[in-house]
């Protein structure tokens, strides 16, 4: 992988994590009683974590739900692998001598590839739940 390239799905990745994020936001504030922008407005607050744990109390407080355990645990993985390509990614190879062909910088694609493709098949999801919580919720 060019580094253009690496650096344009970086930045792809970085943006599935955010909008990940402000859906599972705009869910859990769908979700809640009372108005949608003052809930979101405190949630926006959040971590991601802390949304997350009261989003699937609520999920989970009937039958119906909209996002699987499993789901969830993935889920409560994306501020780790947000943290490791805004803080760690670059320094892991920049340093090497002649850094495009080393083995570090080639692990990094692959596990960068790997992630983006995760991330991206997770958001297309989270977004199709965020429509149907808004629909659901009556917040359209």
């Amino acid at each position: 992988m060019e580094l253009n390239e690496f650096h344009a799905m970086l930045g792809q990745t970085i943006m599935f994590c955010q909008t990940i994020e402000h859906d599972i936001k705009l869910i859990y504030s769908a979700m809640l009683n009372g108005s949608l922008s003052k809930n979101l407005e405190t949630v926006s607050r959040w971590s991601l974590g802390a949304t997350l744990k009261q989003l699937k109390k609520l999920d989970f407080s009937d039958k119906f739900h909209y996002i699987s355990n499993s789901d969830y645990k993935f889920l409560m993985q994306i501020t780790e692998k947000r943290n490791y390509w805004c803080h760690s990614a670059y320094t892991n190879f920049i340093y090497e001598k002649d850094f495009l062909n080393s083995l570090a910088y080639k692990n990094e694609c692959q596990k960068l590839a790997q992630d983006n493709a995760q991330l991206m098949n997770v958001g297309k999801v989270i977004e199709n739940v965020r429509i149907s919580a808004m629909k659901d919720f009556d917040r359209v």
